[in-house]
Parts: C-alpha cells; sequence; structure tokens
C-alpha cells in the first residue's frame, strides 16, 4: 500500500500522443496502449532510477501500469531522448531505466532528470 508521502511524490504527466523523442524498448501495438508519464525518484548523489519494479508494486492495480508491458519509454522531464544529455545508462524490460552518478564524465555530473512511461493492453 501507498503512503500518502509517497502518492504527493509522485509526478503524474498526461501526455495524449506517443513521443517523438524517448527511447523505446519492445514495441506499442493497438489493443495495447501508451500510459501516463511517471516520474517518482530524482537525480541524487547515487544516480537516476525510473525501476520497473519498484512502480509495478507501488501502483500495483492503477490503470497506468500493468505486470507485463509490450513497451516501455523513458525520456528526460524536459522532453529530451537519453542519448542527448552525456548520461551513461541502462535500460531494460526486467529493470526499467538507470544512470549511475560515478560512471559519468566529468564525475561531478549528476544523472538527469527521466519519466517512463509503459504500453500495457487497453
Amino acid at each position: 500500500m501507498m503512503s500518502s508521502t509517497n502518492i504527493l511524490r509522485a509526478i503524474i504527466i498526461s501526455i495524449f500522443f506517443q513521443s517523438i523523442n524517448g527511447l523505446i524498448i519492445g514495441e506499442c501495438k493497438e489493443p495495447n496502449e501508451w500510459k501516463t508519464w511517471l516520474n517518482v525518484h530524482r537525480p541524487t548523489a547515487i544516480g537516476e532510477f525510473e525501476l520497473v519494479p519498484h512502480y509495478q508494486k507501488i501502483f500495483a492495480g492503477q490503470p497506468f501500469i500493468c505486470s507485463k508491458p509490450t513497451g516501455l519509454e523513458v525520456k528526460t522531464i524536459n522532453d529530451l531522448e537519453p542519448s542527448t544529455t552525456g548520461d551513461t545508462f541502462r535500460f531494460t524490460f526486467n529493470e526499467g531505466f538507470l544512470c549511475l552518478n560515478q560512471i559519468i564524465f566529468p564525475k561531478k555530473k549528476k544523472c538527469t532528470d527521466y519519466k517512463i512511461k509503459f504500453c500495457c493492453p487497453t
């Protein structure tokens, strides 16, 4: 169960069209559809993480999440493609999006803030 504090921390950005600037893994074909942008985690001294298992746990049963997405899309909160940021990241179905500050050059740069969305059955 999600606490009211976590609900307030969750920033849900509704976008009703498919982005042309995000990084997509998988696909999103009918009868599936892209859901709402999600951004719970903020960049920290460690990095930036938009983790699929975390979202599936805290938002279980909500209409903007699913247990078996057919696609995932990630982009910066300013709608930029991740490859344009200089960040070093990993993006997979099982984990989601991970960026660690320690592998960015220069070392003092923090990972950019990202958002993620799921493609789920309608």
